[in-house]
């Protein structure tokens, strides 16, 4: 497998937590897989966005292509980065892309991926993407007495004010003129990362914390998360040996930056009686160390005497160089971390943790098992833990002794576990990516035109356009909305570019009455001359003519005609269908289908009847029922969808709001197929069931994991105004696939294999309307209609 690991610093340059994590999953995955990393460096001596390719200093199995980028931090997206990223790709063809982290790269990235079909793995190793600085803490609080306060969620103005507009502009306090910029700025950004997040397949929390913060407060699906703590190389864990004759000491590994709170652990140590020692790993940060520095001397001198600066170690070494000589390490941030490599690396070598009882520290050291909590953000709780610790140093060896609780032998994961896991959801990944792959035609073998979407006689509950429910219908009355109606001669160019391509059927209006299309007869004369058989959607009233006559005309050219139809009582098919006639409804189903059966005896076409429904709570007690009719009616079919719940008044009406609702649904399904497969039709052949099928808990956000959109790449959709559609959701929710062309300014092949409908079906995967789609299932792409 060709891996491409993106990360936003890699060692040597960079050292903290993700980017040595990344290094070592990189080198795990190098045994079995082809690897290359895609990151950064800040040189501002060489050109902006230069490029070059190097091994891993530590393994050369691994290319490392390093990306200058000193002069671009902290903007989310960068067309130099994009770039270069989009050079890579082409040039390794990856099979899975792994992120990192994008900050200081670009966060558009990921859309090169996607554009190529390249499947996204995610680990998330802080809140970067729903906190534009990464630690949901405030630069700049309104209290100067709290600095570094803890921001309790994203808001746009208030990233503004308390981050940005001073961080970019350096402006001082006075800053409002800045504010309104920088609340827009946000704004985009944010917007920006949630539709890059949709393009991302899979995202990896190392601690169930983490997962569930973005689950919660970020909107990303669960099926989408999926929980997997680090791995670790327990070899270079192992043989610690305590350096003997030294009097307590706490150790501190990390970065000297304020979020790591290194000096609210220099404030607490200065409160300690004794003579316990603390020694700070880490590379020097300049100012931010020379602070720490002074922080140390205003202690008494025989206290700061007692505090150690050392280098930062070598990450082979750790042991020898820092576990060694210390009895207990300590990790103070003030920030919620989620899940420090530092306190796993501790617990492998058998060392007691010293940590917050926040985020997914606590997750990892339980309290007076394998360490200690204190109270977040408090030195006075900080200082007291430790204090228990230099008190009682055998208990300190006891609590190291039980290391990792997660596990039985006190072990943390091994690399080589990991790397299995991860390559696991690498197969996974691939696998559903390939069964959502669809086919592109040469051309639409189907096109539905939306002809009169504003001309119907009824008003069923569930439609977006007649629903009384509509806010579409007081527009109307007012006269605030033009009345749609397409011209015949767009159908008819459409139709005669695209029957050369494989074009082999057409659908008049599915939103409004298609028979009420004062043309409708021109659309049956188009299928004559051009080969093309229609496949019809009607409410059941046959306007004007009535049940026969229409029969007579449409079913010579047609392939199917879908009668909706949403209940077996009159009571339920009134209600939801408001304006149908029961009984009327029930003897123009009867006179179509005795033309249909009189015209095929004949030997002419015989199209089938369907029962289209649409899934509802107020009729899914019938469904059995309505197969039952249908069944002594001669239909041949009866398929419908779950429900668009385009208001709020029928939000209650979904079969897919939660598990009550799909187990009903469930029930009404086994209960369905039972008759169908006890009952003939009077011709003696069976009755088919399309989309009446069992669903899964996971329904409620995607009916169909892994199955492929049934239309991209098979058929198009033409509004009454023009516009080239993908497909047949709701028209606000399928606008936000993008635009693709008028069908007045553009011919219909060149949108259906131009650039912006081609990504789509790449890429169409990731969206959540496209997961939530009522119309996928897993059974193939080529639907009967």
């Amino acid at each position: 497998m060709k891996v491409l690991k993106v990360i936003h610093g890699y060692p040597m340059r960079y050292n903290a937590g993700s980017e040595v994590y990344s290094q070592a999953l990189c080198q795990g995955l190098a045994g079995r897989n082809e690897v290359e990393v895609f990151t950064r460096e800040e040189d501002p001596f060489a050109p902006d966005f230069a490029m070059r390719m190097e091994p891993d200093a530590d393994d050369p199995r691994i290319t490392v292509n390093v990306v200058n980028n000193p002069r671009m931090r902290d903007r989310y997206r960068v067309e130099g980065m994009d770039r270069q990223f989009a050079e890579v790709l082409d040039r390794f063809d990856p099979e899975i892309v792994h992120v990192g982290h994008l900050n200081h790269l670009s966060t558009s990235l990921l859309q090169e991926a996607a554009r190529r079909g390249i499947p996204i793995v995610f680990t998330l190793h802080d809140y970067w993407l729903m906190c534009p600085r990464g630690q949901f803490m405030q630069m700049f609080p309104k209290d100067p007495g709290d600095p570094w306060a803890v921001c309790d969620g994203q808001d746009d103005r208030k990233c503004a004010e308390r981050c940005y507009a001073r961080y970019f502009s350096g402006a001082p306090d006075e800053y409002e003129a800045d504010v309104g910029y920088w609340t827009d700025w946000v704004n985009r950004r944010m917007a920006h990362v949630r539709g890059m997040v949709d393009l991302v397949d899979v995202f990896i929390a190392p601690s169930r914390y983490l997962r569930d913060r973005f689950r919660d407060e970020f909107g990303i699906p669960a099926h989408k998360l999926v929980y997997l703590d680090y791995g670790f190389d327990r070899s270079r864990l192992a043989g610690r040996r305590r350096v003997q004759g030294e009097p307590f000491t706490f150790g501190y590994i990390g970065t000297h930056i304020p979020a790591k709170g290194v000096q609210d652990l220099i404030r607490a140590f200065g409160m300690l009686e004794g003579n316990a020692r603390l020694r700070i790993w880490g590379r020097p940060r300049g100012q931010d160390t020379e602070s720490l520095q002074r922080i140390a001397n205003t202690l008494p001198a025989e206290v700061a005497g007692r505090i150690e600066w050392f280098h930062e170690y070598r990450n082979q070494a750790i042991v020898r160089e820092v576990f060694d000589h210390c009895d207990a390490i300590v990790v103070p941030s003030v920030w919620v971390e989620n899940s420090p490599l530092v306190i796993h690396e501790a617990q492998q070598a058998r060392v007691p943790v010293v940590t917050a009882d926040a985020g997914g520290m606590a997750e990892y050291v339980h309290h007076e098992a394998n360490g200690l909590l204190f109270e977040h953000r408090s030195i006075d709780s900080l200082a007291t833990q430790m204090q228990r610790l230099a008190d009682h140093p055998e208990w300190a060896t006891r609590l190291g002794a039980r290391g990792y609780l997660n596990d039985e032998t006190g072990n943390v994961p091994s690399m080589e576990d990991h790397v299995r896991e991860v390559e696991s959801i690498y197969g996974s990944v691939l696998e559903r990516s390939s069964s959502a792959r669809v086919e592109h035609r040469k051309g639409p073998w189907r096109i539905t035109f939306d002809a009169n979407p504003d001309t119907c006689n009824l008003q069923c509950i569930m439609c977006e356009e007649h629903s009384v429910y509509s806010p579409l219908q007081e527009l109307r009355r007012q006269k605030r909305r033009p009345h749609r109606l397409m011209p015949f001669d767009m159908i008819e160019r459409v139709v005669a570019e695209a029957a050369p391509h494989g074009l082999r059927e057409i659908i008049p209006s599915t939103m409004g009455e298609p028979l009420l299309y004062k043309e409708f007869e021109d659309i049956l004369d188009l299928c004559r001359r051009y080969g093309v058989q229609m496949n019809l959607t009607t409410n059941g009233t046959f306007p004007g003519m009535g049940a026969s006559a229409w029969a007579e005309r449409i079913v010579p050219v047609t392939s199917d005609v879908k009668i909706s139809w949403n209940g077996a009582t009159r009571a339920t098919q009134e209600n939801i269908m408001a304006g149908i006639r029961w009984e009327q409804a029930i003897e123009n189903v009867r006179a179509f289908i005795a033309v249909r059966d009189r015209q095929a005896a004949e030997g002419g076409n015989r199209c089938r009847v369907t029962f289209q429904m649409t899934f509802l709570e107020d009729n899914v007690d019938e469904l059995a029922d309505i197969v039952n009719l249908a069944i002594d009616l001669g239909v041949d079919r009866v398929k419908g969808h779950h429900l668009w719940a385009h208001f709020p008044e029928i939000e209650e009406q979904s079969m897919r709001r939660g598990p009550e609702a799909i187990e009903r649904w469930n029930r009404a399904v086994h209960e369905a197929r039972g008759v169908a497969s006890r009952r003939r039709l009077p011709n003696g052949q069976p009755i088919l069931l399309e989309n009446i099928d069992v669903l899964d808990d996971t329904a409620t956000e995607d009916l169909a994991p892994g199955g492929p959109c049934p239309f991209l790449g098979q058929e198009a959709w033409v509004s009454a105004a023009g516009r080239f559609d993908p497909c047949c959701a709701p028209d606000a929710q399928r606008r936000t696939l993008g635009e693709f062309g008028n069908l007045h300014e553009q011919g219909i092949m060149e949108i259906w294999n131009g650039d912006a409908y081609r990504e789509l079906e790449r890429t169409y995967h990731h969206r959540s309307l496209c997961r939530g789609c009522n119309m996928r299932t897993t059974e193939g792409n080529e639907r009967n209609g």
